[in-house]
Formats: C-alpha cells, sequence, structure tokens
C-alpha cells in the first residue's frame, strides 16, 4: 500500500518544517521507507524501520523526537480518533489555554506589586 498524496504531502511539510540539521536526514530515511512499498499499519511499519536510522543506547536523541513526531502523525492519520477522544483533546486544549492565561494573570499581579 502507498500513501495517499495528501498523507504524503502532510508528512512531507511535517519534514520541512524540523531544523535543518535534522531535515535532510529524515528526508533521506523517509524515501527509503517509501522504497520498501511499506505494508499497513504504517505507524508500525514506519517506527520499526526508524529505529534502524537512530542511536538505540541513546537515553535521548533530538533525531528519535522528530522521528516519533511523523510515526504520530501517521498514527492521526490512520487510526481515526473516537469521540471521547476528541471531546478529551478539546478539553485538554482549553485546559492548557486557561493555564497559560492564568500564569500570564498572575505574573502581571506578581509585577504590579
Amino acid at each position: 500500500m502507498t500513501l495517499e498524496d495528501s498523507w504524503e504531502d502532510s508528512i512531507l511539510e511535517t519534514i520541512e518544517s524540523f531544523p535543518s540539521a535534522h531535515r535532510d536526514a529524515i528526508l533521506k530515511i523517509w524515501y527509503l521507507w517509501l522504497d520498501t512499498t511499506p505494508e499497513p499499519p504504517l505507524y508500525e511499519s514506519w517506527s520499526e524501520f526508524s529505529k534502524q536510522a537512530d542511536d538505540q543506547e541513546a537515553l535521548f536523541t533530538e533525531r528519535r523526537v522528530y522521528l516519533k513526531r511523523i510515526t504520530n502523525e501517521l498514527r492521526d492519520m490512520e487510526v481515526p480518533l473516537t469521540m471521547t477522544q476528541k471531546i478529551a483533546k478539546a478539553l485538554a486544549a482549553v485546559a492548557s489555554l486557561f493555564l497559560v492565561v492564568f500564569l500570564a494573570v498572575s505574573r502581571a499581579f506578581r509585577v504590579a506589586e
């Protein structure tokens, strides 16, 4: 199975937003993965393939963060959210907005003192 054009375009857009230090290497990995004609579920296939390009002995690498971001985007495209998950995501977004506003207001009052 190949990715639909909109999916591939979306992932390429995401990769293009990565810092230049990682963009070219991850693009190369992406195209190598596409050449393997991945099988569904694509996010699992990508995850397994991208692990080969990552330093598994390192506790944390920036590259791993960007590779994981692609995995998450593929999962979001392949596995639609349930209604409960959509509601939870919206509530989390609203809660984070209130947190940011609260922190900004408390900082403003602290400065005013």
